[in-house]
């Protein structure tokens, strides 16, 4: 599925028959109009939150390490959480995440870093970069909350965002918990 249809479900949600009908005939050479570019930049938010927060996206790459760096421009894309790194045996191997690098002290030669990553700006033609189970259908629920959140439609925006998360919750996806801080007992 594309982004396109993502946006043509979002705008059918709303009941904005006129986005419908300009992205069903937009061309790749356009330029979006003002409500077409407004959608994109609500997925755009919904794609972002679901990586970062529900369903992180994996990587798996080879990189040369030298002098026990491996520089994060050596990537594809830029990592949000360095998972793993491994030698060519796939022995694992221990790391330390700097701003700009990766220090492996113990590695000679390549290793494979997999990490998680932050999807890029998506064009209308671009295909989804999830899996199944997190539709076109679950992410247009979100699309819609955000373009009604900023046309100033809170009410509407509420239902659809309540929408959206009972989807997430039903496709058997939760927030990942970052840290975890115990309740303190005061006696």
């Amino acid at each position: 599925m594309t982004v396109k249809e993502v946006l043509s479900y979002a705008a059918g949600n709303i009941g904005r028959g006129d986005l419908v009908q300009q992205l069903a005939v937009i061309t790749s050479s356009e330029v979006p109009s003002e409500g077409i570019g407004s959608l994109l930049r609500s997925y755009h938010l919904v794609e972002s939150e679901v990586a970062l927060d529900y369903f992180p996206l994996t990587k798996t790459e080879r990189a040369v390490c030298t002098y026990g760096r491996v520089n994060y421009t050596a990537l594809s894309s830029p990592p949000v959480n360095v998972i793993e790194v491994t030698d060519e045996n796939g022995r694992r191997l221990s790391f330390t995440a700097h701003a700009a690098y990766l220090a492996v002290p113990d590695a000679v030669g390549a290793v494979n870093v997999c990490y998680a990553y932050a999807p890029g700006r998506s064009s209308l033609f671009a295909e989804l970069p999830f899996p199944a189970r997190i539709s076109g259908e679950l992410l247009s629920l979100g699309v819609s909350s955000e373009f009604l959140l900023a046309c100033g439609r809170y009410a509407e925006a509420a239902v659809w965002e309540g929408k959206f998360r009972e989807g997430l919750r039903a496709a058997g996806v939760f927030r990942r918990k970052l840290c975890a801080i115990r309740a303190r007992r005061w006696a």
